[in-house]
């Protein structure tokens, strides 16, 4: 369970990092957004090529 949370966190992390922001800074602000613009795009394109 633990290396899923850590995959769906992933991209919002690795933006992050890539920023320079700590986890006490984001407070979960920017790793959310990015993880629901990345994943959000994901699945519009699955839904997409099956409609």
């Amino acid at each position: 369970m633990k290396s899923l949370i850590w995959l769906f966190l992933l991209p919002g992390d690795l933006v992050r990092r890539k920023l320079g922001i700590t986890v006490e800074q984001d407070g979960g602000l920017i790793r959310s957004f990015i993880n629901m613009c990345f994943w959000g795009a994901i699945t519009l394109m699955i839904a997409l090529r099956y409609v």
